[in-house]
């Protein structure tokens, strides 16, 4: 028999249940990543460097080119993926069911190796980590 993992998750939080052979869902692990929660302000040291226009004396700060909270959530769509393709290495499970809000599903489809893409047998572009094991487990059984 095939072992099911269903992974919700958001920008700060992976919760990954294993679905038991008596229907019954169990969570497994939770990864938790909490720079992802901290304000822009709190992720950088230090004020933006100034610039001078290009035309005339006027000077003004420069803008990052990537924000650092969304720097943060690329950081943990990597850690996620690597956990589960390591635990998908072990044999930890064989079928995959995933769910995470659309900008950090999009994150995480950027940073899931194709060996793991192959297990996903469903997505759902919604932040479901606030529900309880048998909620997340009937979320995924409405869609068969």
């Amino acid at each position: 028999m095939s072992i099911t993992w269903i992974v919700v998750a958001n920008s700060a939080t992976a919760r990954i249940f294993q679905i038991e052979k008596t229907g019954n869902a169990t969570e497994v692990e939770t990864l938790v990543h909490a720079q992802s929660r901290l304000h822009g302000r709190d992720l950088t040291s230090d004020r933006p460097g100034r610039t001078h226009e290009s035309v005339g004396h006027t000077r003004h700060a420069m803008e990052p080119d990537t924000l650092p909270k969304e720097v943060e959530f690329a950081l943990f769509a990597k850690l996620v993926a690597e956990y589960l393709h390591e635990a998908q290495k072990q044999g930890k499970f064989q079928k995959l069911y995933l769910s995470a809000g659309p900008h950090f599903l999009g994150l995480l489809r950027q940073e899931i190796l194709p060996v793991v893409s192959e297990t996903i047998q469903s997505e759902i572009d919604k932040d479901l980590t606030h529900m309880t094991a048998s909620e997340v487990k009937n979320s995924f059984l409405t869609l068969k």
